[in-house]
């Protein structure tokens, strides 16, 4: 029996996800909570949309969908890692999102995505549903 606990506790140290990508993620959250870090006046979601690589599949809805809700303000999120495994330069991950409005009910979705190192940082590949910030 303490074989079984120990091997489940070495596999689950094996997929703990790295820091880099959970300051990725923590980063990501914070910047479409704040859309307007110099104001009201200022809002937009460049901080949050630099997290996406231009070129990937779906980037022009999500642009315009995360620029809607920018505008709008009041957005809250929440990101826990469902499951994840890749290397240092790719990783596939599932998510497990929450979206929270101050003037509607909050969404909460598995978000199945890609990201890659692009430089230093890392940045969405593949994202879906692309919808999931539909206002």
């Amino acid at each position: 029996m303490l074989v079984f606990l120990l091997a489940g506790l070495l596999a689950m140290a094996q997929y703990e996800t790295p820091p880099d990508v959970m300051q990725f993620l923590h980063e990501l959250a914070g910047d479409l909570a704040n859309p307007c870090p110099e104001g009201p006046d200022a809002c937009d979601a460049s901080a949050f949309l630099k997290h996406f690589d231009p070129a990937m599949p779906g980037y022009a809805e999500i642009r315009a969908e995360v620029q809607e809700l920018a505008a709008r303000g009041g957005v809250g999120s929440a990101i826990e890692v469902a499951s994840e495994s890749g290397d240092g330069k790719r990783r596939v991950l599932e998510l497990d999102w929450t979206l929270e409005f101050t003037d509607q009910p909050q969404r909460r979705e598995l978000i199945r995505c890609t990201i890659e190192k692009k430089g230093r940082a890392w940045k969405f590949v593949a994202f879906q549903p692309t919808d999931f910030f539909k206002y």
